[in-house]
């Protein structure tokens, strides 16, 4: 005789615990870097051993940093008649329609002296993404920032957002809160693996007697 058993609330909810311990044991927290756009006073926190290439100090109005399992690219803007809750939240949707995105969703994210627009969503080749516009509440500045970057590194990359600041002197918001080291792609890969793995075990269990 077999005997099936289906995925039920207690075991679904085991599984959720699963996926945040093995997140949690596949990141590991690490020392923040204060990173400044000196040309326009923008400071912001990320991760150590960020790459920035040397274009970062020759466009006018572009910047990118690149770590090994992640890229955040940044293009200023000047406010006009147009910059509004309205037709930003349409922009994002037309950049993430540009990528190719698909699940994508608009998120609340709060940043001290900006108002925050944003939208996340799943690049075709797997990876997320995460477009903001940050709109300066002192200045004629608009901030667009585009982080492409692993499914595990989400807080990382909200965190990242949240830091903002338009004055070098300054320190960048939410300092106070570790930033996480990076999900490395061979982690991502093992945890998605493990994943799977308990969602079939916990889905269906077989007994023979």
């Amino acid at each position: 005789m077999t005997v099936t058993y289906t995925l039920s609330t207690m075991n679904y909810n085991r599984l959720l615990a699963l996926v945040a311990a093995i997140t949690l044991a596949l990141t590991t927290t690490v020392s923040a870097k204060i990173y400044t756009w000196d040309k326009y006073n923008i400071a912001f926190e990320a991760p150590d051993g960020g790459h920035i290439p040397f274009s970062f100090f020759q466009d006018p109005s572009s910047a990118q940093v690149e770590w090994d399992e992640m890229v955040m690219t940044l293009q200023r803007y000047i406010k006009n008649e147009n910059t509004n809750k309205k037709n930003l939240n349409e922009r994002l949707k037309s950049r993430a329609l540009g990528f190719n995105m698909y699940d994508t969703k608009l998120l609340e994210i709060k940043v001290k002296g900006f108002k925050c627009y944003s939208l996340e969503g799943t690049m075709p080749d797997g990876t997320r993404c995460l477009i903001s516009y940050l709109v300066s509440d002192k200045t004629p500045t608009v901030i667009e920032v585009v982080i492409n970057y692993l499914l595990g590194n989400q807080e990382v990359v909200e965190d990242i957002i949240k830091s903002f600041s338009e004055n070098n002197n300054q320190l960048p918001n939410e300092r106070e809160k570790p930033k996480q080291k990076i999900q490395k792609k061979k982690d991502a890969e093992k945890q998605e693996q493990e994943l799977k793995k308990e969602k079939k075990r916990k889905s269906e269990k077989v007994y023979e007697c």
